[in-house]
C-alpha cells in the first residue's frame, strides 16, 4: 500500500456503504427498544425480565461495525472480499515491543489520570490497582461484563473501524485524515444510547466532549499501531481488549467518576499529539510510505 503519494479526490464507496450500513445495523439493533417502548435507564438498573429479543438487539449492536464490514467486503464490487479483510488478522510476526505497548500502555494513562485527579485535590482510589474477579466488587457479573467487553470490543469492532474503514480510507486521504473521520464515526456509534427512550438520561454533559476526544484520539492511536506494524489487525484487537481489561484493572474512585474520565481524554488526546509531530501525517509512520495491504 502506498501512502507516499498526494491525497486522491474520489471518494470510496465501499467505505461510505460500509458507515451507512453500521448505522443501519445499529439501529436495527435497538428497534426493539422503540416497538417496545422500553426505557433504556431502567433497563440499565435492572435487566430482569426484559424482552430477550431487546437483550439481543442491544448485544448486536457491539458487533455491527464488523458485520458491516463482513457484509460490504463480500458482496461490494471491488470491496476485496472478506479473505482480504481476515488476512491482516494473521499478520502476528512483528516486534515483541509493539506487543507489550498494545497490552500495557494503557495502564500507564490511565493511572496518570488518576494521579492528576487527586494532584487536584480529587480523592485518591481505594486500590490503585486490581485484577477484576468474580468476587470483587460487582461479582461475577462485573467479570463476565468485562469479558464480554473485551471480545464485543476487540472483535465486533476493530475488523470493522482499522480493518476496513481505516485500511480503505487511508490509501486516498492519507492515515491522519482517516483516523480522524473514522474517530468520529466510532465515537457517535458509541454515544448511541442518547438516541433511544430513557438514554440521555445515562449520561452527563461531559461524556460527549471527552467520548469525541478520547476516541478520536485513540483513532490515531490505533492507526499508528496498525501501519506501525505494517498493517497487523491482530495487534489492534489487542490493543483493544487490552484497554477494556486495563480499564477495569485501574480503579476509579466514586468521586471521579466524572472528572477522571475527562482527564483520561485529555491525556489520550496528548498521547495522539505526540504519534502526530514525531511521525509523518499521511502515514502515521516514522518515514516508511510503503505499508502493507
Amino acid at each position: 500500500m502506498d501512502l507516499s503519494a498526494a491525497p486522491s479526490r474520489h471518494i470510496d464507496r465501499a467505505v461510505v456503504a460500509w458507515a451507512v450500513l453500521v448505522f443501519a445495523l445499529l439501529f436495527l439493533g435497538l428497534l426493539p427498544l422503540y416497538v417496545l417502548h422500553l426505557d433504556l435507564a431502567k433497563l440499565a438498573a435492572n435487566s430482569s425480565g426484559a424482552p430477550p429479543i431487546a437483550i439481543v438487539g442491544i448485544l448486536f449492536t457491539a458487533y455491527t461495525p464488523t458485520v458491516a464490514a463482513l457484509l460490504v467486503a463480500w458482496r461490494w464490487p471491488g470491496a476485496g472480499g472478506v479473505r482480504r479483510l481476515l488476512k491482516p488478522l494473521g499478520r502476528w510476526r512483528i516486534h515483541p515491543g509493539w506487543y507489550l505497548v498494545a497490552l500495557l500502555g494503557p495502564i500507564p494513562l490511565l493511572l496518570l489520570g488518576d494521579l492528576v485527579y487527586v494532584l487536584l485535590g480529587g480523592n485518591a482510589p481505594r486500590h490503585w490497582l486490581a485484577l477484576p474477579t468474580g468476587t470483587a466488587e460487582g461479582g461475577m457479573s462485573a467479570l463476565l461484563f468485562t469479558i464480554g467487553a473485551v471480545i464485543a470490543g476487540a472483535v465486533g469492532e476493530e475488523l470493522g473501524w482499522r480493518g476496513f474503514g481505516q485500511r480503505r480510507l487511508q490509501t486516498g486521504i492519507g492515515a491522519l485524515a482517516a483516523a480522524i473521520v473514522i474517530g468520529l464515526l466510532w465515537s457517535t456509534w458509541h454515544l448511541w444510547p442518547v438516541a433511544v427512550p430513557g438514554g440521555l438520561s445515562l449520561f452527563d454533559w461531559t461524556d460527549f466532549p471527552q467520548t469525541y476526544l478520547r476516541l478520536t484520539s485513540t483513532a490515531i492511536l490505533y492507526a499508528w499501531l496498525y501501519n506501525g506494524s505494517r498493517g497487523s489487525l491482530l495487534l489492534v484487537l489487542v490493543a483493544h481488549g487490552a484497554y477494556n481489561i486495563d480499564n477495569s484493572i485501574v480503579q476509579t474512585p466514586d468521586s471521579g467518576l466524572h472528572a477522571i474520565p475527562i482527564i483520561v481524554a485529555v491525556l489520550h488526546g496528548l498521547a495522539a499529539l505526540g504519534v502526530v509531530v514525531g511521525t509523518n501525517p499521511r502515514t502515521l509512520t516514522r518515514g516508511v510510505n510503503q505499508l502493507e495491504a
